[in-house]
């Protein structure tokens, strides 16, 4: 019988759209053997289209190569993303200019597509992909626009996004949401700086209950080692490139849960 999760992931579908019957059977059989997750399989844009349009609901993310007889410049990653599919890319030819348009586009990973050890990082990537959509993350920076830029970028991930100007403001965000999972803090802030906003909320919450990243354009090794002294799991120096910002949000996020699972065997321990 299954339990709540696995009843979760069930009812996620991922679809596979991939030419070649060989190497989407590979896909396939990787994602199944890896996650509990249904899959669909469309061999051309037409039919990822017509399996976008009747299995809108199941669908929750799309694995798509980029060179498809009927779109063979990577009109399938603009389909996806019009019927609002997170979209993981996959190429057989690795070209840097590729890989920086498509993640400008809005992809949510991109992969290489090389031997069957290559599938595994990417069935993570999906894997925390479903997670990410059960986690509240909290952007707190004074600028608008890089306030947006963050936030577009975790709701890119899937994450639930709430937003703070300054330290002050996100203290006030935690207490309306005690269960924010995931904090984003810029350093330099009116009110309440980066440092202060971090001492306050490892004075509140352990570091296995609030994972902290801090981002800055000022840079430097004594001020990562300031945000991780304080409490910080990560650090970022502002302008990142967006996929190193993706794997470091989503890694931490990752040892974070695994910290909770520990503290959670730790506690059904019998005493003595």
């Amino acid at each position: 019988m299954m339990n709540d999760m696995e009843a979760l992931y069930a009812a996620q579908t991922v679809l596979i759209i991939e030419d070649s019957p060989v190497q989407s059977k590979i896909i396939r059989n990787q994602i199944m053997a890896l996650s509990q997750f249904d899959t669909l399989a469309a061999y051309t844009l037409e039919e990822a289209r017509a399996l976008l349009t009747t299995h809108k609901e199941r669908i929750f993310v799309a694995v798509i190569d980029l060179n498809l007889p009927d779109a063979p410049n990577g009109e399938g990653v603009d389909l996806c993303l019009d019927f609002g599919v997170p979209t993981v890319v996959l190429t057989a030819t690795f070209n840097e200019d590729i890989r920086r348009r498509f993640i400008e586009r809005n992809v949510a990973d991109f992969f290489f597509k090389g031997t069957i050890q290559d599938m595994d990082p990417m069935v993570r990537s999906l894997e925390r992909l479903f997670k990410n959509q059960f986690v509240k993350a909290l952007v707190v920076e004074d600028s608008r626009m890089s306030r947006a830029h963050l936030r577009h970028l975790l709701e890119v991930q899937r994450f639930q996004v709430l937003e703070a100007a300054d330290g002050l403001e996100a203290v006030d965000r935690l207490a309306e949401n005690p269960d924010i999972g995931l904090i984003i803090t810029d350093y330099n802030m009116p009110n309440m700086d980066g440092f202060e906003l971090v001492k306050t909320v490892r004075a509140r919450y352990k570091v296995d209950r609030i994972a902290i990243v801090g981002v800055s354009a000022a840079g430097s090794g004594s001020l990562t080692a300031q945000f991780l002294k304080n409490g910080a799991n990560d650090f970022l120096t502002k302008p990142f490139e967006v996929e190193e910002f993706y794997w470091r949000v989503n890694q931490t996020v990752s040892v974070l849960e695994v910290m909770k699972d520990l503290r959670t065997c730790q506690d059904t321990l019998p005493e003595g």
